[in-house]
């Protein structure tokens, strides 16, 4: 199974050719099923790297999924992550959007780095989550399409070639139940023929619609304190050095 990571996102393609007769001097390709159903066992699932990108940006207290009962938990990997939680009584879903950081990978010492960024991005917390936090009403029947995926012992779809990915798991108090779902257009040929593959896409299309809700502001920048950001934590981000000399310290 894929990783999440995140946060964070290669895609692999492995492509196989057979040599023909020496009359047939070009390569022939061999049709490679990169899509497969699985058990569904979340062992795709990089729960820590999401938890440590999720600390940077929120408070680590409000993502505890190890230690909660009943929630349903989404994981949606597209261009950015977001984290969907549901308690099993409420419809009341809690989408957050774990927004990037300009030029974090460049960070000369990227701990250093995070750690500045994410004592800058604390002393905002009420306009990050003003911003990057949405409570929205979940469509009854997509909730239970969303039980039903996790708790009828339906398959995961595995995909070599795709970094956006579905991920739902809960924990029902005895066990961990799992779901994982690569993006449709990444599924090959042969994986659609099968028929149970519409319900797939369905969901997966439906889940990610709603997911995806308007968080075009949720910006590390359009927090209040950027020109602090880029002045305390410029020092460990040699771009930010180069492109902002007046401000860095």
């Amino acid at each position: 199974m894929r990783s999440v990571k995140i946060l964070l996102f290669s895609s692999c393609f492995l492509f196989l050719g057979c040599f023909g007769t020496r009359q047939e001097t070009d390569k022939q390709p061999v049709n490679i099923n990169y899509s497969r159903f699985v058990e569904s066992d979340g062992m795709g699932m990089n729960y820590q790297s999401i938890e440590d990108l999720f600390n940077v940006r929120f408070n680590s207290k409000d993502l505890e999924w190890e230690k909660e009962k009943n929630i349903f938990y989404v994981l949606f990997s597209d261009i950015e992550i977001y984290i969907l939680s549901l308690p099993q009584d409420s419809s009341d879903a809690l989408i957050y959007m774990l927004y990037s950081i300009e030029d974090e990978h460049l960070a000369e010492t990227r701990g250093d780095f995070e750690e500045c960024m994410e004592g800058n991005i604390k002393e905002r917390m009420p306009t990050v989550y003003d911003l990057c936090r949405k409570r929205v009403p979940m469509p009854p029947a997509l909730i239970d399409k969303m039980k039903s995926f996790l708790l009828d012992g339906k398959q995961s779809i595995d995909s070599r070639n795709c970094a956006t990915n579905l991920d739902m798991f809960i924990f029902d108090g005895e066990k961990y139940h799992y779901f994982d779902m690569s993006k449709p257009s990444c599924l090959d040929e042969n994986i659609k023929k099968d028929p149970r593959i519409s319900e797939y896409i369905e969901f997966y299309n439906e889940m990610a619609a709603f997911i995806k809700q308007d968080f075009s502001a949720c910006r590390w920048d359009n927090f209040g304190n950027r020109e602090k950001m880029i002045r305390e934590c410029g020092k460990f981000n040699w771009r930010w050095k180069r492109e902002y000399p007046n401000l860095v310290e």
